[in-house]
């Protein structure tokens, strides 16, 4: 057979043509034209070949591997996700332009610029940051943000008389772990609607007491007051709670009448139209806001009705307010706008944006994005950084100092303190405002504020009397039990409640 001839495969009598192979015959294992030896070490070869890709494919992946678990135990992503954000902050706070670290932005963003990327898109970093570039920009914003502030790791602590947990306890059923998260509260803002309407003094008008709930919801914490001082509860919401939940459904019917609700968004309320005709009606001499976890800008929209309360000279006066803030990461487009709006007048943030709106809506942007990393900070599993949590706390407290200065010009003192531990609330930082005696009375609990601890007991034993008293004449009304506040036929999984 010559080396042109065409291939021939015999079986029995039978002779095929066979196609050429689209490979050198010299490769094909056992080709009975080829030597064997060469197929073999061909084949040898090849193998070899792959043997050595595979392995080169296999380190890649080890590398890779090694390079995410390196980024990964230096948090390299989080770090990088808040320099992004300090590089951002001179375009809306032009004092930080000469204040941050120079070149501190290791992506080359100019930092007059806000990122136009959403932070959890961006490509994963291909270097680790500089923990040390972090803490220099992150003290550089401390040192601008922060000046004039009342930052949040050295607020007051006043939690109430931890006794009267136990009084407000048997007053009122729900499920264990609606209990066990909600009665410290309940008993710490009571203390301080308690404090500030007792310090009134000569403020207080004859008339009833009302206590008037800005975001009400089922009207329960408005009710206890009113039990405790001897007044009627307003609760005023945007919309009506249904009729399983609200307070006046299951309280004894003699406390029914000591219930107003006022249905509209607070945005809109006219207080001479739609508050005070109703007090007047009643025969309410005073007032005190109470106001808890609104979320988003409803904190400043309830301020804004408490401004607008105390600019029109009605006949029914404000003692106070008690207001306990919540979720800045929920300020929306629409509601920075509102936000700004609200706090036009404000020096802090006039002063830090140079009177540009432009230039407060982007600092808006910034720090509503980010107030959360505090509080994701405490759940199972999160990758925050502690110096993204400082971040969140500035943040936060750039956003709490416009609606701390607001309560300073409507009343003669206003401060604010944490009125619940972190672990059973995240959101536990708490506006007063009030008379300044009367201020000093509700931040003393001798917690932190340096007061001895004899003094702070003896400032809470009225408290305690009162809740005692109204506990008392509860359960005499309702035949001996606690108030049944389940929502039945509602079910949470979180709070272990099946709705019976």
């Amino acid at each position: 057979m010559t080396e042109d001839a065409p291939q021939e495969a015999c079986v029995g009598d039978q002779v095929w043509d066979l196609p050429e192979p689209p490979w050198p015959l010299e490769l094909v294992e056992g080709n009975v034209l080829g030597s064997g030896n060469d197929a073999d070490d061909a084949t040898s070869r090849g193998v070899a070949r792959l043997g050595t890709r595979h392995t080169q494919r296999k380190q890649r992946r080890a590398q890779k591997a090694q390079a995410k678990q390196a980024h990964g135990l230096s948090r390299t992503r989080e770090l990088r996700a808040l320099l992004d954000v300090l590089g951002a902050l001179p375009a809306a706070v032009p004092a930080l332009s000469s204040a941050l670290p120079t070149g501190m932005d290791p992506k080359g963003m100019p930092s007059t610029e806000l990122p136009t990327q959403p932070l959890q898109q961006r490509r994963a970093p291909t270097k680790p940051v500089d923990v040390n570039e972090v803490e220099a920009a992150l003290h550089a914003a401390e040192s601008v943000l922060g000046v004039g502030v009342q930052r949040y790791a050295g607020l007051p602590t006043a939690l109430g008389p931890v006794e009267a947990i136990e009084i407000l306890g048997a007053m009122v059923e729900r499920a264990p772990k609606y209990q066990e998260k909600y009665l410290g509260q309940e008993v710490s803002l009571l203390y301080k609607v308690h404090a500030l309407v007792s310090g009134a003094g000569a403020s207080r008008t004859n008339g009833t007491l009302a206590i008037v709930d800005i975001g009400a919801g089922n009207g329960c914490l408005a009710l206890l007051a009113a039990l405790i001082l001897n007044g009627v509860a307003v609760l005023i919401d945007h919309t009506l709670p249904p009729q399983e939940l609200r307070v006046e459904e299951k309280v004894p019917e003699r406390y029914r009448s000591r219930v107003f609700r006022i249905t509209g968004d607070v945005a809109d309320l006219d207080v001479d139209r739609d508050v005070l005709p109703l007090l007047q009606e009643h025969g309410v001499g005073s007032a005190i806001v109470i106001a808890k976890h609104l979320c988003g800008v409803g904190t400043d929209l309830a301020l804004g009705l408490i401004r607008r309360w105390c600019s029109s000279g009605g006949c029914v006066p404000l003692l106070g307010a008690v207001i306990a803030t919540c979720c800045g990461h929920k300020i929306g487009t629409e509601d920075r706008e509102r936000y700004a709006a609200l706090h036009a007048e404000d020096t802090y943030l006039s002063g830090l944006t140079e009177n540009d709106p432009a230039r407060l809506q982007a600092l808006l942007a910034l720090c509503t994005r980010c107030v959360a990393w505090r509080t994701t900070a405490g759940a199972l599993g999160n990758r925050i950084t502690p110096q993204q949590v400082r971040a969140a706390e500035l943040f936060e407290d750039a956003l709490q100092q416009p609606r701390l200065r607001l309560l300073q010009g409507s009343f003669p003192a206003a401060a604010e303190v944490l009125f619940i531990e972190k672990e059973k609330s995240p959101q536990n930082r708490c506006l007063l405002a009030g008379s300044l005696e009367s201020l000093h009375s509700a931040c003393n609990d001798g917690a932190s504020s340096g007061v001895c601890e004899t003094e702070a007991a003896a400032n809470m034993v009225p408290f305690v009397e009162a809740l005692q008293r109204a506990g008392r004449e509860l359960l005499e009304a309702n035949r001996g039990k606690p108030v049944d506040l389940k929502p039945h036929g509602f079910v949470s999984a979180k709070y272990d409640y099946d709705g019976n």
